[in-house]
């Protein structure tokens, strides 16, 4: 309802994909009600030969398509020539370098001040830091992060870089496995299947080897790798006894709305705990505040809100009256509903009568012409409002009948779960929406389903 009308300069401008372009033309943009108009192809959905140039909207939509899907080959094709001379294709160098036109193409140079900071972060990995631990020093001692850093130079320009950013234990993972940093030019790791990117095998992959000048030389790098490995077999030995994480894709940050992650910790040799944070609030906050460490919010306080959320529910779902069943005053209010439906159209039906006749009436002579204009200007507007009241009345209905049938629903759903002991992936996919957690606060949100915005509960 917010549009009621698309206007594009060609049919290419609003897409090039044969499948939904067309859904939006002849099934989308008709069902809403939105009028669409393409200066260039003499297009008008609302125009009286509208019907006949579907045929040719339809071929000019497939010519788009194939059009699309060569020119994206060719584009493929260029990059890959370009990649295979040693040429790159980014927009922003890696961190600790700079774009350099060289030998016909882009190459790269380094920038002291990053490359600094790129070998301190590889001693510190050799002296045994976690990436946690890098990532505090660098924060502590105040080193621009790399988008930070680029916004410095002038590599990026928007003002949102220039932003506070902080070192976040992600990116230095990525930095220390990365081989640009002895020299070695990837490109083409990565290819896209649709709206999916996956990683193509090594072999695949296109390598320059010393294409331009090694930030680390190799003997660290590799004994880096060799850590990094080291503890990555060490967590999947540990993760194949962390269990499940039920809460994945439903535990939020109320600060900032970016997902929860899950951290363990261990009590004694056997027992593992788990508790809950988000990374770039604790680090922000942590960085602000001057704190060691920021507390974070144990799996068991948000499961014992959760299951108290879900056993209220429940005690008021197995209640006798919970709407199971149409109480009289649910009956009654669609009743009227229907009854309001059914009035309106009566009066709508009778306007368009009335203006039939006094057309007849205008034609017989009965009814002079400014008779017959404020006639129909007043049998058209008693029809305009009726029809309005009748779009009302139906759309209350329907929410009223939507309201219902998600009540019904409510009320089975937690019902089957009467008698539950223990939370499990099952009860959260079926009952919770959305947690949320807030750093720094012992405030846990629960959204449960079947509303339409939920119901929170606040703990």
């Amino acid at each position: 309802g917010s549009v009621q009308c698309v206007i594009v300069k060609d049919l290419s401008r609003l897409g090039r994909t044969y499948i939904e372009v067309g859904e939006l033309l002849f099934d989308t943009f008709p069902a809403c009600n939105v009028r669409f108009i393409s200066v260039n192809d003499d297009y008008d959905s609302f125009a009286d030969d509208a019907g006949r140039k579907k045929l040719l909207i339809l071929f000019k939509n497939l010519v788009n398509h194939l059009y699309s899907k060569d020119l994206g080959k060719k584009i493929r094709s260029a990059h890959a020539v370009k990649m295979r001379r040693g040429e790159l294709l980014g927009a922003l160098p890696p961190y600790g370098y700079l774009f350099t036109d060289e030998r016909g193409g882009k190459r790269l140079k380094i920038e002291p001040e990053s490359a600094a900071t790129v070998k301190r972060i590889f001693d510190l990995r050799l002296q045994g830091y976690s990436m946690f631990a890098i990532a505090n020093y660098l924060n502590q001692n105040d080193i621009p992060a790399p988008r930070n850093h680029y916004y410095n130079l002038d590599v990026l320009k928007h003002e949102k870089y220039a932003k506070k950013c902080l070192w976040q234990n992600g990116y230095l993972g990525q930095l220390l496995k990365n081989e640009v940093y002895i020299g070695h030019q990837i490109q083409g790791k990565y290819e896209r299947d649709g709206k999916t990117t996956h990683e193509k095998p090594r072999s695949e992959w296109i390598v320059h080897e010393n294409a331009h000048p090694a930030i680390v030389d190799r003997a660290a790098f590799d004994a880096v790798q060799i850590l990094t490995a080291e503890a990555g077999e060490k967590y999947k030995k540990l993760g194949n006894h962390l269990g499940e994480n039920i809460l994945v894709g439903k535990i939020f940050c109320t600060r900032c709305g970016k997902a929860a992650r899950r951290q363990h910790s261990h009590k004694n040799k056997r027992e593992v705990t788990f508790s809950y944070y988000c990374r770039d609030c604790h680090s922000e906050l942590r960085y602000t505040l001057g704190l060691d460490a920021i507390p974070k919010v144990s799996f068991d306080k948000i499961a014992a809100v959760i299951s108290a959320t879900i056993q209220k529910q429940i005690d008021v779902c197995l209640e006798p009256n919970s709407f199971t069943e149409k109480s009289p005053d649910s009956a009654n209010r669609r009743r009227g509903l229907m009854l309001e439906v059914n009035r309106l159209r009566l009066e709508s039906d009778k306007a368009a009568e009335l203006l039939s006749a006094a057309y007849t009436h205008h034609l017989g002579g009965l009814l002079d012409s400014r008779e017959f204009a404020l006639a129909r200007e007043k049998f058209e507007r008693d029809r305009q409002t009726a029809e309005i009241g009748i779009t009302r009345a139906e759309k209350a209905l329907a929410d009223y009948d939507a309201a219902e049938v998600r009540q019904t629903e409510r009320v089975a759903s937690f019902r089957k779960f009467e008698g539950f002991s223990a939370l499990d992936r099952g009860i959260i996919d079926a009952l919770i929406q959305r947690i949320e957690i807030t750093p720094m606060s012992d405030i846990i949100g629960v959204t449960l389903n079947f509303e339409e915005s939920g119901v929170r509960v606040n703990a």
